[in-house]
C-alpha cells in the first residue's frame, strides 16, 4: 500500500516539473529563435538500479532534470532588411548590461544612430566584438553574414557557435549543460568552454525570422494529456489512503 503512495506520488511531482516546462514553452511559442525546454527523466539509472538490486526506483521523483532544445525552428519570411535568420548552428553576439551574449532572435532595427540593434535596444556585434552602424536600410546581407553597401563589404555579422559533445549537443542526458539560458531569450556559454567560428554548415538569411521550436498545439495537447494523467494520480492516492484509513480504523476491531 505505501509503495502505490510514493509511486502515484513520484509521478505527480515528475509530471508538475513537466507542466511547469510546457507552461513556460507555451509563454514563449511566438518568440522568434526560442528555444523550448524538456526534461530528462532517469530511466537509465533506474533500469540500472534495479537490475543490480539496489534502492527501489519507485522512492524517488524520476525527473532527472531540463534540457535546452536546440533544434532549428521553421524559418518565416518578414521581407524586412533588418530582420535576420540563421539556418544552421550559431548563434548572434549581442552587448547588453549584464555582458556580451548570444541570441537566435534575429528581429534587429536601426536606431535613430544608425546602429544595428535588438528588439530590445540592444547593440549586435560584428566578428571582431565591434557595434555595427549602417548609413539607411539600403543595405543587404549575404549567407555569410557581410553586409554589403553598393556592393562594398561594410561589416560582417558577429555569429559563433559554441563546443558540443560527442553526439553534437550542448547538453548531455547527465546534465553537463554548455549553454545556459538567460532572460529574454539570450544564452551564454559556461566557464571554459570555448567559442568557435561560424562554418558553411550555417547561412544567413535577410527579410526572416527563426519562429520558436515549440510549437504550440503540440505543447497543449501534451498539457492535456498531462492533466488527465495527473488527476488519475490523483484518484489513485485517494483511493489508497481510503484503503489505508479503513486498514487501520476498522480491520480488526472487536464489535
Amino acid at each position: 500500500m505505501l509503495q502505490g503512495l510514493y509511486q502515484s506520488g513520484s509521478s505527480m511531482l515528475a509530471r508538475t516539473t513537466r507542466m511547469d516546462v510546457i507552461t513556460n514553452n507555451i509563454a514563449n511559442s511566438d518568440v522568434p529563435g526560442f528555444k523550448r525546454d524538456g526534461i530528462f527523466l532517469k530511466e537509465l539509472g533506474e533500469a540500472r538500479r534495479k537490475a543490480s538490486g539496489g534502492y527501489p526506483v519507485w522512492r524517488e521523483n524520476r525527473v532527472g532534470g531540463t534540457y535546452i532544445d536546440f533544434d532549428q525552428g521553421v524559418l518565416r519570411q518578414t521581407n524586412s532588411r533588418t530582420h535576420v535568420a540563421l539556418h544552421g548552428p550559431g548563434f548572434f553576439h549581442i552587448r547588453t548590461p549584464q555582458g556580451d551574449l548570444y541570441t537566435r532572435n534575429g528581429e534587429f532595427s536601426l536606431n535613430r544612430d544608425g546602429a544595428l540593434v535588438t528588439n530590445l535596444g540592444y547593440p549586435v556585434l560584428d566578428d571582431r566584438g565591434g557595434e555595427i552602424r549602417l548609413e539607411g536600410t539600403d543595405f543587404s546581407l549575404n549567407e555569410d553574414g557581410q553586409i554589403l553597401v553598393d556592393g562594398e563589404e561594410v561589416a560582417t555579422l558577429g555569429i559563433h557557435d559554441f563546443e558540443k559533445d560527442a553526439d553534437g549537443y550542448y547538453q548531455d542526458p547527465d546534465g553537463l549543460t554548455r549553454l545556459e539560458r538567460k532572460e529574454n531569450g539570450f544564452f551564454a556559454p559556461k566557464r571554459g568552454v570555448n567559442r568557435q567560428p561560424m562554418t558553411s554548415a550555417t547561412k544567413v538569411l535577410q527579410g526572416f525570422l527563426e519562429n520558436s521550436n515549440a510549437e504550440p498545439i503540440v505543447q497543449m495537447v501534451e498539457r492535456v494529456e498531462l492533466f488527465r494523467t495527473y488527476e488519475v494520480d490523483q484518484r489513485a492516492i485517494r483511493a489508497q489512503d481510503e484503503t489505508l484509513s479503513r486498514a487501520v480504523n476498522e480491520v480488526g476491531t472487536v464489535r
